[in-house]
């Protein structure tokens, strides 16, 4: 039999397997919701719905890719930005090498997330 529900978190440790099996240690039971199929109580698909802030077009021009002048007054910024809207964590996407650089370079938090991502729109829903 196949059921869809949300996955309480006290269970989320069963996504172990999954694709968000490095992610859901994360979550934020508040906040976060897991949908899943299960099919005989195993999950065969699931999604998260994630509030967080997303950053993109973080950029660097290449004739100033120094850290002192540019990246960590950017990164002061977006930490101080970070804390004032309350966010627990940010989450963007790289396309450049020194940027995928520097977000390992912040810390074991860093998640990398492989993989393509899109915008869905959902119009007027």
């Amino acid at each position: 039999m196949t059921t869809t529900r949300a996955l309480p978190p006290d269970e989320w440790f069963k996504l172990e397997g999954t694709l968000l099996e490095q992610a859901w240690p994360s979550f934020d039971p508040e906040s976060d919701i897991v949908l899943v199929v299960e099919e005989d109580g195993v999950i065969v698909g699931c999604t998260s719905f994630l509030p967080r802030w997303h950053m993109e077009g973080t950029w660097i021009h290449p004739d100033h890719r120094s850290m002192v002048k540019v990246g960590r007054p950017l990164l002061s910024a977006m930490y101080t930005l970070a804390h004032q809207l309350k966010a627990k964590e940010l989450i963007m996407v790289s396309v450049d090498p020194e940027v995928s650089a520097m977000c390992r370079r912040l810390g074991s938090s860093s998640i990398l997330m492989h993989g393509d991502h899109y915008s869905i729109g959902l119009g007027n829903a």
